[in-house]
């Protein structure tokens, strides 16, 4: 699956049209795929763990869901999943419940988004004030012991932990654990071992807390992101940037194979989307991706539109979806829009996701064989 490419522009536009409309039905639909979504992450599927951010933030949203948390100019990909799955949108971060909102989440529907801005796979990685993976879990596991005491529709820990077993745990998670490591190739592997061992501890705790079906989205080519090409005279993709993130896509890919075929974590499945393999093609032929823009920020100042991040009063581009990146890091919403319906439904062949799509892992049967009481 590394570098993945359609033959030719027109088969990716192709592509992009044809998961759009599959994909446009479930988006409207008000029956569900799943009981809940949880996730869990950095900036790529935060709805507001971290606090609400300044417009033109969220610019895109309606009206009734400002001020956002979103690292964009409206919905991201937990969003579109989330509709893919025949939600309204993401889960409700977990620092903003209120005992309203508790109700149907306690009963173990619709799920909770437990993913900060700034954090990655490692602890140590803060890039400002936010919330480990380390401590998502830990409030997973508060909600969950709080869903089995106040779980009202009969069974118990059982019917929660059978509930669980269907519902998409999404993750999301490790460009920022690699955008300040040095770009020396010999240093990779020491990186890759201390991800690799987190990232398989917080899938094993999570499967231990009842999750079955992991949807995983890896590492985008960070050399192609705005902020990395900036610090370059030509302003193209930093290769061994992106070589970063591909060797630790692809060890990922390794070790949730090895983890879902474990005989101590029957009924585990997975998919894996692509998103380094989306924006390697989203760059490569813009066009036939519907973007005329693919280098440079909607929102920011300075040398291809990444001086800073997007505050109030930044400069704006006339036509945000024509853009692949919102600011200096993050995608657009027409972005996530695209990606997550590739991911979701594009044919496994293409290349965008493995070893099933997301469309695939909702489908399949899960196996419920209970689960720990930690």
């Amino acid at each position: 699956m590394a570098g993945a490419r359609v033959a030719n522009g027109k088969g990716l536009m192709a592509l992009v049209v044809a998961v759009l409309v599959m994909c446009g039905g479930r988006m409207s639909s008000a029956s569900n795929l799943v009981p809940a979504v949880y996730v869990f992450g950095d900036s790529t599927v935060d709805v507001g763990m971290n606090g609400p951010l300044p417009l033109p933030y969220g610019i895109d949203l309606p009206q009734e869901y400002l001020p956002t948390g979103r690292v964009s100019n409206g919905y991201n990909v937990a969003d579109y999943i989330s509709k893919l799955l025949g939600f309204k949108m993401s889960p409700p971060a977990y620092m903003s419940l209120t005992p309203e909102t508790r109700h149907e989440i306690l009963r173990g529907f619709g799920g909770v988004n437990y993913a900060s801005t700034g954090c990655g796979i490692l602890n140590t990685t803060r890039l400002g004030e936010c919330f480990s993976m380390d401590e998502q879990v830990e409030f997973f596991a508060a909600t969950k012991s709080k869903m089995t005491d106040e779980y009202n529709g009969g069974g118990g820990s059982i019917a929660i932990s059978t509930l669980l077993s269907k519902s998409l745990f999404l993750i999301s998670a490790g460009g920022n654990d690699l955008f300040n490591y040095p770009l020396n190739p010999t240093l990779f592997p020491i990186l890759y071992a201390r991800l690799l061992e987190s990232y398989t501890k917080h899938v094993q705790t999570l499967y231990d807390l009842g999750a079955r079906r992991f949807g995983i989205i890896d590492v985008p080519p960070i050399g192609c992101l705005p902020v990395i090409r900036a610090l370059f005279p030509t302003g193209r993709c930093v290769r061994v940037a992106n070589g970063l993130a591909l060797g630790f896509n692809n060890l990922l890919g390794e070790r949730m194979a090895q983890l879902a075929a474990d005989p101590k974590r029957p009924g585990m499945t997975y998919s894996m989307g692509s998103s380094y393999n989306l924006v390697t093609n989203f760059t490569a032929d813009p066009e036939a991706a519907g973007f005329k823009n693919v280098t440079s920020a909607c929102c920011g100042t300075g040398r291809i539109e990444w001086g800073a991040l997007c505050l109030p009063g930044s400069t704006l581009c006339d036509d945000r979806a024509d853009y692949l990146f919102w600011d200096l890091v993050h995608g657009t919403q027409a972005t996530a829009k695209k990606g997550a319906a590739i991911i979701f439904s594009a044919p496994v062949e293409e290349g965008f996701a493995k070893p099933i799509n997301f469309q695939e892992l909702v489908s399949s049967t899960p196996g419920f064989h209970g689960v720990s009481s930690s």
